[in-house]
């Protein structure tokens, strides 16, 4: 395992995360709870965590985006059970996917051990 892919998936997970609740409580004007908003980060971060621990033998276009899709349909079914909307994490967890793994993958060469 690359201790160094982890870290940084993990760390721009978390950033994801930070920018999701950004989007939320700003940009979309809801009221945000900071325990629904810690759990968005820590969504998130599990999210850039799993995909820097997974070695899944696919392109890593289609790793990041698998990953993220599947952490965004849990995040969307959670966020539509708080009356926050359903589309944008759904749409949101593919696109912070495909980003954390482009930008370990490509942007600070840290490949994933199996490859």
């Amino acid at each position: 395992m690359n201790e160094r892919r982890v870290l940084i998936t993990t760390l721009l997970g978390t950033a994801c995360g930070l920018s999701s609740w950004a989007i939320c409580a700003r940009g979309m004007g809801l009221e945000v709870a900071s325990s629904f908003g810690a759990l968005l980060v820590l969504m998130n971060a599990l999210m850039g965590f799993t995909i820097g621990i997974s070695s899944l033998r696919i392109h890593w276009m289609a790793h990041g985006v698998v990953i993220g899709a599947l952490f965004g349909v849990v995040l969307a079914l959670f966020t539509h059970s708080q009356g926050l909307g359903f589309w944008w994490p759904l749409i949101l967890g593919p696109v912070y996917g495909f980003v954390v793994e482009l930008c370990a993958t490509v942007f600070f060469r840290a490949d994933v051990d199996a490859w």
